[in-house]
């Protein structure tokens, strides 16, 4: 079943939407149009992470249990999510 939502996100690693027991396709879209996130691992940083640009979008595949997480160098940047079993 196709979901979707959005995530406020900050400075501190934030997971986009939540583990799932089966593969999935994630579009991950950053909707401010001033600064930029980052996406990565539970560990991830402003100086570490996968560069997601102000208003770009992408797209990954997700193994079973596997989660997305990501940051901002401010509070309340919000990202849009849109998943898909596979």
């Amino acid at each position: 079943m196709l979901s979707n939502g959005w995530t406020a996100i900050g400075t501190v690693a934030t997971p986009i939407d939540g583990v799932h027991n089966q593969a999935t396709l994630i579009t991950i879209h950053n909707n401010d149009n001033a600064t930029n996130i980052y996406l990565g691992g539970s560990n991830v940083t402003i100086t570490s992470g996968l560069l997601l640009l102000k208003e770009q979008s992408y797209q990954f595949t997700l193994n079973p249990l596997e989660q997305i997480y990501a940051v901002s160098d401010k509070t309340g940047h919000i990202i849009s999510w849109m998943r898909q079993p596979i």
